[in-house]
């Protein structure tokens, strides 16, 4: 059966899988490696091999990964991995309340690994901060969008999702964190809350 180009992620397993950040890492970098064994994917994320088999055996029994053939390699069998489809989408949709849950699980993760990331880049000081081909970013702002505005942000972020995923191996990997979410559930739970009331006077 031919795979899919696009896989989007809304089973229940699936979902309670990535709140793992190491999976989801795995997840990540697999997609963009195409096929490949522990050790490369172990060295692209530059951890030991020894911890990744765990996090891919789970990947694996919740159909996130597959393990289509070997190759031989210094006379032993070498698995290979891939994951379901070259691009893996999470699923938000109209969910009940344990799947939000889970997505929300798997959001937060995903910031750690971003804060992380941004730290020990940091920390290292081997990157650009001018210029065209600026390295670090750290980026927070609001703004009212009317829904042209939405739709026309929604198609560069998915410019962004498009240029990483036409990527090869050779060059310097990158983590793009992006997160768009409306505050006027702000406004709503404003609105809720009761007015504090008058102290009373002594009668």
């Amino acid at each position: 059966m031919a795979r899919s180009d696009r896989y989007v992620i809304t089973r229940g397993p699936q979902l309670r899988a990535l709140a793992s950040s190491t999976r989801q890492e795995i997840l990540d970098v697999l997609a963009r490696l195409g096929t490949a064994s522990v050790a490369e994917i172990a060295g692209a994320l530059g951890r030991p091999a020894d911890g990744i088999y765990y996090h891919l055996r789970v990947l694996r029994r919740v159909g996130l990964v597959t393990a289509p053939h070997e190759r031989s390699r210094a006379g032993r069998a070498e698995a290979l991995f891939r994951t379901r489809a070259p691009e893996m989408v999470l699923g938000y949709g109209a969910s009940p309340e344990r799947k939000a849950r889970a997505v929300t699980r798997i959001v937060a993760s995903m910031l750690r690994l971003g804060i992380r990331d941004f730290r020990s880049a940091f920390a290292a000081g081997q990157f650009r901060v001018k210029g065209p081909r600026r390295e670090l970013w750290a980026l927070r702002t609001t703004g009212w969008l009317s829904p042209a505005a939405v739709a026309g942000l929604n198609r560069r972020i998915q410019g962004i999702t498009r240029a990483a995923a036409r990527t090869r191996r050779g060059h310097r990997l990158y983590g793009i964190t992006i997160l768009l979410t409306p505050l006027d559930h702000r406004v709503r739970k404003a609105r809720r809350s009761p007015l504090s009331r008058p102290p009373r006077r002594p009668g």
